[in-house]
């Protein structure tokens, strides 16, 4: 037989960099350019995982399947959509067009690996009849409880008031370290007698480990930054689709040689029972607990002067311009629309609206002349929208000579 061209999959693989870097930098706002490019990775999306569940198929063999890769590159887009609107992020159109092509990065390194090993297989087996074993089957225990896992992860980490506790740790350390290598090992060698036990694990704590390294680090170059909880749901997301795939790929092995490792899979469902015991739990006390408003929840300064002291005085000079920062951060859970106030004696020195998403810092600088000799209080409100009553206060008193 001869060697499969992998041509295809290079090209996608180098495409879905390209888009990745440019929702990453956004070199250019434009409309129809961001359409073009979120066209093009809707529809490598769409191929790769098709060439991942056919790695038998050739490029011209996969382009004879647009309906199939129409509905794939579907499937993605909705679910990663659903994701981002119910996450911190809301939906955002660069967002969507960043996660597809991080996705899409991995899927033809899996896709070129299978198709390899698939041309392996058939060298040394070129006689071998498909046996009867082979037929589709249901889901096996093992893949309906990663499927839940991963379920259970992206709803305790956007849902809330789950989301706010430290639950989501519990299975968060699975996926970190084990889960979506795991998986991604299962998609690459799905038979029984490929590896051992042994390789199994070690492959699987490697690749989750690389996995979230290269998630991370590709969260270090937005405007989110390395956050734990991202990391998580894209990890959640990558298991979910390798459960899928995983599931297409053992459908073509016969049942004696499937993947079959009872000792692994009944830790799984007994560590799940405890997840999800645990997340039932949590969700019955948040429920009946009484709304307790912190006032840690958004922050509020001036920034270099601790004007919390009720004795803190600024000295200033009749006639020298001075400068002042004030810092907000919000870490309400969602994005706030606020209104800034600054005023002296009643007279308005600075009036502005802001709007901040969750865990975003906005620093807001203050320029103003003191001329008139004395002592008086310059107030700083921070209204949070549409309420007229201040959220936040600061008092700074000012003696200019």
């Amino acid at each position: 037989m001869k060697r499969m061209s992998s041509k295809d999959l290079v090209l996608l693989f180098i495409i879905s960099i390209i888009i990745a870097i440019f929702a990453s930098i956004q070199p250019i706002d434009n409309f129809i350019v961001n359409i073009i490019v979120f066209l093009v990775i809707f529809v490598s999306s769409g191929y790769s995982l098709m060439a991942v569940i056919y790695p038998e198929e050739s490029c011209s063999g996969l382009l004879k399947k647009p309906f199939l890769g129409l509905e794939l590159s579907v499937f993605l887009t909705v679910l990663i959509s659903v994701v981002l609107k119910y996450s911190s992020l809301g939906l955002q159109f660069r967002d969507l067009i960043l996660i597809l092509s991080l996705i899409t990065i991995v899927l033809p390194i899996a896709a070129y690996v299978l198709r390899i090993n698939h041309v392996k297989d058939e060298r040394e087996q070129p006689s071998e009849k498909p046996l009867s074993a082979q037929s589709k089957g249901p889901l096996s225990k093992n893949l309906i409880t990663l499927i839940i896992l991963s379920v259970l992860m992206i709803v305790t980490v956007i849902v809330p008031p789950i989301n706010k506790t430290p639950l989501w740790m519990v299975p968060g350390s699975l996926f970190v370290c084990f889960i979506p290598g795991y998986l991604l090992t299962t998609v690459l060698f799905p038979r029984n007698d490929d590896l051992e036990m042994v390789e199994r694990l070690a492959l699987g704590f490697g690749g989750s480990l690389i996995l979230t390294s290269i998630i991370g680090l590709a969260f270090n170059y937005t405007v989110w930054s390395i956050r734990l909880e991202l990391i998580l749901i894209v990890l959640a997301v990558f298991s979910l689709i390798f459960c899928f795939i995983t599931y297409s790929r053992t459908n073509k092995i016969p049942l004696e040689r499937r993947l079959h490792m009872p000792k692994l899979e009944k830790i799984l469902r007994i560590f799940l029972i405890i997840c999800i015991i645990l997340t039932v739990i949590t969700a019955a006390y948040t429920a009946i607990q009484p709304e307790k408003h912190s006032d840690n929840k958004t922050s509020f300064y001036i920034k270099d002067l601790d004007v919390r002291a009720s004795d803190y005085t600024l000295n200033l000079t009749s006639g020298t311009e001075n400068n002042l920062t004030m810092v907000v951060v919000n870490q309400e859970g969602s994005t706030v629309d606020y209104r800034l106030l600054v005023q002296v004696n009643g007279s308005i020195l600075k009036e502005s609206n802001i709007t901040l998403k969750n865990n975003e810092k906005m620093e807001i600088p203050l320029n103003f002349t003191a001329e008139v000799p004395g002592e008086r209080k310059m107030e700083f409100n921070l209204y949070k929208l549409p309420d007229d009553t201040p959220y936040k206060k600061l008092d700074l008193w000012i003696n200019v000579t």
